[in-house]
């Protein structure tokens, strides 16, 4: 997948217990750069708030957590649904917003 395939606005539609400390909306900028939110009123700090991402050969999506480390997850695209897992196995899905 290319990155304008991934860049856009995209909204947290299911995912593993574990993911609720992903961003709720996630946006994918051109240049590789994100910003990611939770809901208003969540009680969490996103994993992913604002950083860097891109897509490395092995197809992993290599993106900058709140921390500025950076985390390799595998990243599908169907459509408008981008489903990630982090390297815990933890899955979750988003859908293109529009």
């Amino acid at each position: 997948m290319t990155d304008d395939e991934l860049t856009g606005a995209w909204t947290k539609v299911s995912g593993d217990p574990c993911s609720s400390s992903y961003p709720d909306r996630l946006e994918l900028q051109a240049g590789g750069r994100y910003e990611g939110a939770m809901l208003p009123g969540a009680r969490e700090h996103p994993r992913w708030d604002v950083g860097t991402f891109s897509q490395e050969a092995s197809g992993a999506l290599a993106i900058s957590t709140s921390n500025d480390a950076i985390m390799r997850c595998t990243v599908r695209l169907d459509g408008d649904r981008l489903t990630l897992t982090d390297p815990d196995g933890c899955t979750f899905a988003y859908r293109r917003e529009g």
